[in-house]
């Protein structure tokens, strides 16, 4: 019973922190989380940049996934994704929304909150390893996802989009620790993510 409940715990505590790391990013973005579909930073040419870029790869992937870095500007220039940031795992968690017809700035929108959310909870994730205490771990995910760069950057979906860096790090670190394939795997998979999130974060 006691392994039974010690289960069962293990298994809703990291939901409850999930939980708590989204209603802290409704919080620092107070008050999208009210209209956002249409609350957006589109006076910020890059927020406009990354909407497009969001939009665009929903769009171009089911139709010619080996076509989906030419992009539909700077004729007749090829591959003109690259120009930016690619935004392509961003991109793919919001393309079902876009497949469904919601606006480039409802999915940005969405993707910023999310990106919060899952930047506290990775380095909420590394810092209870370390720890072993979730308080600790909690603060750490605050402060790595809610900090003045972060919070000043809500038109660059880049940056918010950081998770990759503490799973890269728990990853590499259960390298050292356990010398596991599969660690080294996961590595693999935190490293690409982030190519495929922002320049900056690989």
């Amino acid at each position: 019973l006691v392994q039974v409940a010690q289960l069962a715990l293990s298994l809703i505590l990291p939901g409850v922190a999930g939980g708590l790391c989204l209603l802290l990013a409704i919080v620092h973005t107070w008050p999208l989380a009210t209209d956002p579909a249409t609350l957006s930073r589109n006076e910020h040419a890059d927020a406009q940049l990354n909407e497009w870029i969001l939009a665009w790869v929903a769009h171009q992937l089911p139709r010619a996934p080996l076509q989906l870095f030419d992009g539909n500007i700077f004729y007749p220039a090829r591959d003109t994704l690259a120009f930016s940031e690619p935004l392509i795992v961003p991109a793919l968690m919001g393309a079902p929304l876009h497949w469904l017809g919601a606006s480039p700035v409802l999915v940005y929108n969405i993707l910023l909150i999310l990106g919060f959310a899952l930047t506290a909870w990775a380095g909420y994730a590394v810092a209870f390893e370390w720890t072993g205490d979730r308080a600790a771990g909690m603060l750490a995910g605050s402060m790595f996802a809610f900090n003045t760069h972060t919070l000043t950057r809500l038109a660059h979906i880049q940056g918010i989009h950081a998770w990759g860096l503490p799973l890269a790090l728990l990853s590499a670190d259960r390298i050292l620790v356990h010398a596991r394939w599969r660690d080294a795997v996961w590595l693999a998979v935190w490293m690409t993510a982030m190519a495929y999130t922002s320049g900056y974060l690989i």
